[in-house]
């Protein structure tokens, strides 16, 4: 068997692990975020894969597609940066990216993010100003080379670099929910509860 036999059968092998639709092929976002997903032991993890149309498809009907009883359950990865952060600045309680994780149907309230993100310091007179917080998405590059994900496959497991994810609580009460799984016709979704137990995020009230 050549080289070229054997790196084709080793690719059908995966696609057929990872279940892919024809003319997918495994790549390297996708293999991360499953790899991390496993090493954290999320066992009630499901893995979806979604025709190329679906986002432009209503709520309702990628709901309906995930098996989702309530569109409150889509949700998205939204790399945030604060503008009023130094490059350089290496303070953990005051980053300069976030991954907010917040439904598709909800709209982020910056100024709640900024009061999440000042509950890092728990000395109240420690906190900073809110003038100190210019919350704005993060640029294309900064998205590539942060979490490694492309637009709508961003997923929190297995960013490239570490960043403080802030999970909105608003998906508390659901129980379950669905997020991108590293490629965008690739949808992961979890118990809201496995999720937290994993990825210890900074839960707050961040919807207006």
């Amino acid at each position: 068997m050549s080289i070229e036999d054997l790196e084709t059968r080793v690719a059908k092998l995966e696609q057929a692990r990872y279940k892919c639709p024809d003319g997918v092929l495994v790549d390297d976002s996708m293999r991360r975020a499953r790899t991390a997903v496993e090493q954290k032991q999320v066992y009630s993890a499901v893995w979806k894969w979604v025709p190329s149309s679906y986002y432009d498809w209503s709520y309702e009907e990628r709901a309906k597609t995930l098996g989702a009883p309530t569109i409150d359950m889509l949700c998205k990865s939204l790399l945030m940066e604060n503008k009023s952060v130094d490059p350089n600045s290496n303070d953990a309680t005051n980053p300069k990216f976030v991954l907010v994780v917040i439904q598709y149907v909800a709209n982020l309230d910056e100024r709640k993010l900024s009061s999440a993100i000042r509950s890092l310091r728990p000395n109240v007179k420690d906190r900073l100003d809110y003038s100190k917080f210019d919350w704005r998405i993060a640029e294309l590059a900064d998205n590539d080379r942060l979490t490694g994900y492309s637009h709508n496959s961003v997923t929190p497991f297995g960013l490239k670099q570490e960043v403080p994810i802030v999970l909105t609580r608003a998906v508390l009460p659901l129980y379950f929910f669905w997020m991108g799984g590293g490629h965008m016709d690739l949808k992961l979704g979890m118990a809201v509860s496995d999720f937290i137990k994993a990825m210890n995020p900074i839960v707050a009230d961040i919807n207006k």
